[in-house]
């Protein structure tokens, strides 16, 4: 819990380093947390469809899911900016060069390619989908090399 009190405490923090542990627990909750949100959004859903018709039950259910929309979209905006401090700190952890940071925003444009893809033809290309894979494999392997010693 203290790895996920200090990605909170350095919000925006890019300098000095992060170890694996720290990085890994702040991520995996981060997921769990995601997923919580997944599984109750696949709840909400279930319930919507079997209580089709039913007009007070259908607003009542349709009143949560907005509310878990409305807190899910906070959550996300509030890890947000730390989520890309403790990369960066993660990366500097490594000893790697600086150009290596570069991985970041071209993982980022690789997604924002894959999502406009997806958004206007329904589909994805095979680009899109080797170029993200190959920068996201990449990220997680800089994310697990071992701390550099100073």
């Amino acid at each position: 819990m203290k790895a996920y009190q200090e990605f909170f405490e350095h919000y925006f923090n890019i300098q000095g380093r992060t170890g694996r542990p720290s990085y890994w627990a702040v991520t995996a909750l981060n997921l769990l947390f995601l997923a919580a949100f997944y599984l109750v959004f696949k709840f909400l859903f279930m319930i919507l469809n079997m209580v089709d018709g039913l007009l007070l039950l259908d607003l009542l259910v349709a009143f949560i899911t907005i509310v878990v929309v409305v807190l899910l979209t906070f959550f996300v905006l509030a890890i947000l900016i730390p989520s890309v401090t403790i990369s960066v700190r993660r990366y500097r952890d490594t000893g790697l060069p600086n150009a290596f940071l570069l991985v970041l925003p071209a993982l980022f444009l690789a997604i924002c390619w894959c999502l406009s893809e997806f958004i206007s033809d329904g589909y994805l290309s095979i680009w899109a989908v080797l170029v993200t894979g190959f920068f996201l494999l990449a990220d997680i392997l800089i994310k697990l090399l071992p701390s550099a010693t100073e």
